[in-house]
């Protein structure tokens, strides 16, 4: 029987993992319940790594505040990748309520006169953008721009990547497997099959949300990552083009490689366009998911 495996974003730390997979499940459940679709037959894994990788987060950058400081990686700073990440958000029109990207006034507003005569590179600088953000775009105000943590630590802290994979890699090489990722599980899922010892047989490589597309990832992806992994046989990309994650739509062509089919016109919720239950209930993600699954 044909296995589906659905790997999980950050901040799902202190979740239930069965409950978190059962939340996934009815959405897609309910999405082919709606379209008149038979039920599938199939076996259903997700590996959670929520819990570990917050551990591990924690433990080497200190607790779950927002950035304070600034340093190079450190409890309680602000490293280079996240900075990047934070300034990238604050320059897409799209995720802004306004459909304005937000601008160097406001940010001098948000710091008062006091810090702006020093000028805008420096750390209060990029700290302000972050306050701004967490204010403004729907569904950030909730999820914390704290998640950016949790990609600098994966991309960049060997032994936290390496308990991460330990957890998500045994699922996605045992047969053939539908593989469903969501926001940095599509960092996760991706790494785990472009770079397999073993043989991978994925019919269909959904990534929903995803910040693949984003440069900084890249250029912390090694070896260089364009290009579909051996072993899937399609690459489907999912996309609410307001999803502040997703800050890099499209990932075919040349953005991230070749062949890769985009769907970037999703419209989730206007509370948080970054939600993953209604990524998996729009008709043309269910449909593709159930036609794999056949």
């Amino acid at each position: 029987m044909i296995r589906m495996v659905f790997v999980h974003g950050m901040r799902q730390e202190g979740k239930n993992p069965a409950e978190l997979r059962k939340v996934w499940q009815d959405a897609l459940t309910a999405a082919w319940t709606r379209d008149g679709l038979p039920a599938p037959q199939y076996t259903l894994e997700m590996p959670f790594y929520g819990d570990v990788l917050n551990e591990l987060t924690e433990a080497v950058r200190g607790g779950p505040s927002a950035v304070v400081t600034r340093g190079e990686g450190g409890p309680l700073t602000f490293t280079p990748l996240e900075e990047e990440l934070i300034r990238a958000m604050a320059a897409k029109k799209e995720i802004m309520p306004t459909g304005q990207r937000i601008t160097d006034a406001e940010v001098r507003a948000e710091l008062g006169q006091e810090v702006v005569t020093r000028g805008p590179a420096n750390w209060e600088w990029v700290q302000a953008i972050g306050r701004l953000l967490e204010r403004q775009v729907p569904g950030l105000g909730n999820f914390g721009l704290k998640f950016v943590r949790q990609v600098d630590a994966y991309l960049t802290r060997p032994h936290i990547q390496k308990a991460v994979d330990d957890i998500v890699g045994p699922s996605l090489t045992q047969g053939r497997t539908i593989v469903v990722a969501h926001s940095l599980g599509t960092i996760v899922a991706y790494r785990l099959l472009r770079y397999a010892t073993q043989s991978v047989d994925v019919p269909l490589f959904m990534t929903l949300g995803s910040p693949l597309g984003i440069e900084t990832v890249k250029n912390n992806l090694q070896p260089p990552p364009r290009q579909i992994p051996a072993g899937v046989t399609k690459w489907l990309n999912g996309v609410d083009e307001r999803d502040y994650v997703a800050l890099v739509s499209r990932l075919g062509g040349t953005s991230f490689a070749a062949n890769i089919e985009d769907i970037i016109d999703i419209h989730n919720r206007q509370s948080d366009a970054h939600f993953i239950v209604d990524y998996l209930s729009d008709t043309r993600i269910s449909r593709r998911i159930h036609t794999a699954l056949q």
